[in-house]
């Protein structure tokens, strides 16, 4: 087992154990959903304002974490409660709201059963991202992949797309041969 498996493992037990919502998210859920490409972290979303309460799990468990305030970082895995972004003047929220956490997925990562996030939600987050190659990331090839390996469904993106206020993406999700529904 990979040291990042084994880690990874010891913060699903203890989030798992506390009753608390989180998932998988960014390359980490593209990776199961249809880029697979190798893992190089973890990275998990948790419901807004729940980073010190982790923290303190963490550290009852003996590990010493990284926390500046916005996320965690622990041995490969890092942990965020708000992937809101802010571009061009616009806000785009991305918090792990009750939608999101009603279509998680239990998945097999790293020899772990995970919580993930919904493709269709990692589809949004990585077209509001969309970087590439240049930036040494794979946001618009992450989506290429997922859009090939899964059904995605279009009202549940499109009530998502407004609620990001991302409407913006809605060119590219046709592009990429994703219809919105009403």
């Amino acid at each position: 087992m990979s040291l990042i498996a084994g880690n990874l493992r010891v913060v699903q037990q203890l989030l798992d154990q506390s009753g608390m919502a989180w998932a998988v998210c960014a390359g980490a859920a593209a990776h199961l959903y249809g880029n697979r490409r190798p893992i190089q972290d973890v990275d998990l979303l948790v419901a807004q304002g729940q980073l010190n309460t982790i923290v303190k799990l963490l550290q009852s468990a003996q590990k010493a974490v990284q926390f500046d305030g916005q996320r965690i970082i622990w041995r490969g895995i890092k942990v965020f409660d708000d992937l809101t972004l802010r571009q061009n003047g616009m806000v785009h929220p991305y918090t792990l709201d009750a939608a999101m956490t009603e279509r998680r997925r239990r998945l097999p990562l790293l020899g772990n059963q995970v919580q993930t996030l919904a493709p269709e939600d990692v589809v949004i987050h990585k077209l509001l991202m969309g970087r590439g190659a240049e930036q040494g990331k794979h946001d618009l090839e992450d989506v290429a992949g997922i859009v090939r390996r899964q059904q995605l469904d279009g009202a549940y993106i499109a009530e998502r797309v407004k609620l990001a206020n991302a409407g913006r993406i809605s060119v590219q999700l046709r592009e990429f041969g994703v219809e919105l529904g009403d």
